[in-house]
């Protein structure tokens, strides 16, 4: 019994060795010294050599294998942080190369797909509720992406000022401004047609609530960067691309933007009753087409927009052999920037198509069809 349990460990520590010698060849092999990395294999196959022949020599041939392993990765890095440093620097570098070649991740910031994908969104919350508050409130938004904000006046007085600074609302009370986030703007101003009138009181008491609102994360996607290197984009695709090589005042061009495709190279595309035209045909495959232009659900459908390139039903976008129009899905008024007003995106900015709602955990997390 004695001599197994001697057996096992001599076992156990002839293979701790060799795993800490083929661990500093793995590590050091591009930078280690010839001589020190050729020192090591033969050492490593003296170990080998002493086991077969039935231990003769191991303890020896152990003690030389532990010296050569030091002059290739001295013990006093392969400890401690500087180890675990250097795994967290490949984990990083491994995660880097998945996002840089394969999938990566983006959020969806805006409207501009609903319902097939939600951007933030918001509705009217007047005080926090029982969930809103730690710790309850970080375990509600990481399961349903949701949080209470709130914006609270600084100042008592009358409303002097309502103006925008081109993202967030700037609301000026007892002369102090007040930053409203972007997401909650349509809680302070509403659409009135052509016009805009506010949902504020004229007077707030310092610390009154400005405006309060549950706060509903836009869904996180996966893109598939692999597809588009080994076919081209297709008729229907949700997908991302970059926004470099567009000319429009209101786009910026060092962001990514996700629309759904409507039109392929050299189509001249309208927009007649509601429906993509495609070279004087109406688009109806893939079926989706129908069902965004008919289903109530995505707001009547496709539609011609004041101001745009495809302002009235006669109007036309001619893309050129290497471009895409990209739209969409909900073409409301002030709703999606999109191939209306910047014509067609060029096949290079691609990023690929998004396959997957990661986060929340809300109606559309899974595969995105």
């Amino acid at each position: 019994m004695i001599d197994l349990l001697a057996k096992r460990k001599q076992r156990k520590l002839v293979k701790e060795h060799l795993n800490a010698a083929r661990h500093a060849r793995n590590m050091r092999e591009d930078i280690a010294d010839p001589a020190a990395l050729s020192a090591l294999v033969e050492a490593e196959q003296a170990v080998r050599d002493a086991v077969a022949a039935g231990g003769d020599n191991l303890e020896k041939a152990l003690e030389t294998l532990s010296t050569a392993t030091d002059k290739v990765y001295p013990l006093v890095n392969r400890t401690g942080m500087r180890e675990n440093v250097e795994v967290i620097i490949v984990a990083l570098a491994a995660a880097m190369a998945i996002r840089a070649f394969f999938f990566q991740p983006f959020k969806i910031p805006t409207g501009s797909m609903q319902p097939t994908l939600n951007g933030i969104t918001t509705e009217m919350q007047a005080e926090a509720g029982v969930l809103d508050r730690q710790p309850l409130r970080f375990v509600k938004w990481l399961v349903t992406g949701t949080s209470y904000k709130e914006v609270r006046a600084k100042a008592s007085g009358a409303v002097e000022d309502i103006r925008s600074d081109g993202h967030s609302l700037i609301v000026v009370i007892g002369g102090v401004s007040h930053k409203i986030p972007e997401y909650m703007n349509s809680l302070v101003i509403k659409r009135d047609g052509n016009d805009y009138r506010s949902q504020l009181k004229p007077q707030y008491r310092q610390g009154d609530v400005i405006v309060g609102a549950k706060v509903i994360a836009g869904d996180h996607i996966l893109v598939n960067k692999m597809k588009y290197n080994f076919m081209n984009p297709e008729r229907g695709d949700i997908a991302v691309f970059d926004t470099r090589h567009i000319t429009h005042p209101q786009v910026r061009q060092d962001s990514f933007y996700i629309k759904r495709l409507v039109g392929l190279p050299n189509e001249k595309i309208q927009i007649q009753n509601r429906r993509i035209v495609a070279n004087g045909t109406i688009v109806e495959d893939p079926p989706m087409f129908k069902k965004i232009d008919t289903d109530p659900i995505y707001h009547g459908g496709h539609d011609v927009a004041p101001g745009s390139r495809l302002e009235t039903a006669d109007d036309f976008i001619q893309l050129g052999s290497d471009e895409y129009l990209m739209m969409g899905d909900n073409t409301l008024p002030g709703m999606s920037l999109d191939g209306r007003f910047f014509g067609g995106v060029p096949r290079k900015d691609f990023q690929g198509p998004a396959m997957f709602v990661y986060w929340p955990f809300r109606e559309h997390w899974g595969v995105v069809h």
